[in-house]
């Protein structure tokens, strides 16, 4: 929560009529000292002029929560009126639910450098805040392109009827902001700048954590392509959206043989692309909360979200053979054993007849054989990945693997699933609208 003021020589007074309202008085700050003793006038809370009660733009200098403690203290300042303001922005804050956004990635995507095969971007940008998802921003010392993810605003109108918004960003203050006009250029989700937290206000350098959001962490769930970043006991609040990178420069040295979506003029859908799908798992973790409340239980997103998850892949035995990795990238390195259990399912060895899947990155014919016989899924370990990432059970003959001593002309081909659509990025997240 954020209390701002405007020094000035001479405030303005002000007291509180009987219905909370804020007026001017003749004299003096109702138990206040003299005008000129008084240096420090509240002007400019969470948002909302003292004066006049009005919504502003909070970027006026300000002086720290200690400073105003210490003005309340010595009654150089006015609280009653403060205090009305503090406690219905609090009741508001309090009851409810917050999304807490990432943006990097999660939101948009951002370069300095475009490769050859990117410059057609150029001829693309809008020159317009509100308009297009194409823009260059001006930072201190560079500028930057900043690609804006598809449904990015029908996505956060959405989001803003069920929660409060606030973006969290590994960035600066500065670029916070101005990718923030990008998303929101009317102002109207991220009105006050206490909704934007960026690096300046880490407590604890290079880690995220919830302690600077306000309210209870069981109202509270975060969107972030990187669950990593944040601080062990507040993961259990995370959505892990698949990562956006839409430039070349995004893409990590091991995927340098992919060419990115802009490279190939292709980039996600909007009406059933990665924010259409994570809106939809909001609004059902939103649902179950309300029914939560309205039964009387303790509504906490944190219970909610591990409840969804293990309902994905309930009832699924998983084995893994020798050659898959013990964690993937697209989960951020988390054990796959963890993300089997966290999603419902149960793992266990070849030789176990409840095995309902069989996970590998490669395999022989005599493997394939022996998973057809058995009544087995014989999948790539992206198969679990994916699952992670669409909060559903992905099809299995998306991800079905063919042995390396196997002609595929001799297979019979797989039934193609109705949604099925180009891919990228080793087969895991779906491309769409051409550019």
């Amino acid at each position: 929560m954020e209390c701002i003021f405007l020094a000035d020589e001479r405030p303005k007074e002000l007291k509180v009529s009987d219905d909370g309202n804020m007026k001017k008085c003749n004299n003096q700050f109702a138990g206040t000292q003299s005008n000129t003793e008084a240096s420090v006038r509240p002007k400019i809370f969470h948002g909302t002029c003292v004066s006049y009660g009005q919504n502003v733009e909070d970027t006026i200098g300000y002086v720290s929560c200690k400073q105003f403690y210490e003005n309340m203290l010595s009654g150089t300042i006015d609280t009653t009126g403060l205090l009305r303001l503090y406690l219905d922005e609090w009741m508001k804050t309090i009851n409810k639910p917050k999304l807490v956004l990432d943006l990097d990635h999660t939101l948009m995507n951002s370069t300095q450098d475009l490769s050859r095969d990117e410059m057609h971007l150029l001829n693309a940008v809008s020159t317009t805040k509100d308009a297009g998802l194409l823009h260059r921003i001006r930072l201190e010392d560079c500028s930057m392109l900043v690609k804006l993810r598809p449904f990015v605003r029908q996505f956060l109108d959405e989001a803003s009827k069920m929660f409060d918004l606030y973006v969290y960003t590994m960035g600066t203050r500065d670029y916070a902001t101005q990718i923030v006009k990008l998303l929101d250029p009317e102002n109207k989700y991220f009105i006050s700048k206490s909704k934007v937290i960026s690096r300046e206000d880490f407590t604890k350098s290079g880690v995220k954590a919830l302690d600077i959001v306000p309210g209870s962490k069981a109202y509270i769930i975060i969107l972030d392509d990187k669950p990593s970043v944040w601080r062990e006991a507040d993961k259990i609040n995370i959505i892990q959206i698949w990562r956006y990178n839409f430039f070349a420069s995004s893409f990590p040295s091991y995927y340098s043989r992919f060419k990115s979506p802009a490279q190939m003029r292709i980039d996600e859908r909007e009406a059933d692309g990665t924010l259409a799908l994570i809106l939809s798992v909001l609004k059902q973790a939103h649902w179950r909360f309300l029914n939560m409340k309205r039964s009387g239980l303790q509504a906490d997103f944190r219970r909610i979200l591990k409840d969804m998850r293990s309902e994905i892949l309930k009832g699924c035995v998983l084995a893994f053979t020798a050659g898959v990795p013990c964690s993937l990238i697209g989960l951020d390195k988390m054990p796959l054993w963890k993300v089997a259990e966290q999603l419902g399912a149960k793992y266990s060895n070849l030789d176990d007849a409840s095995v309902t899947h069989v996970l590998a990155v490669q395999c022989s014919t005599q493997l394939r054989q022996w998973a057809h016989q058995n009544g087995r899924f014989l999948v790539h370990a992206n198969w679990l990945e994916k699952a992670w990432h669409l909060w559903r059970r992905p099809r299995e003959e998306q991800f079905m693997l063919l042995p390396l001593d196997c002609n595929p002309a001799a297979l019979p081909a797989p039934t193609p699933s109705p949604t099925a659509v180009p891919a990228y990025q080793m087969g895991t997240c779906d491309a769409g609208t051409n550019m």
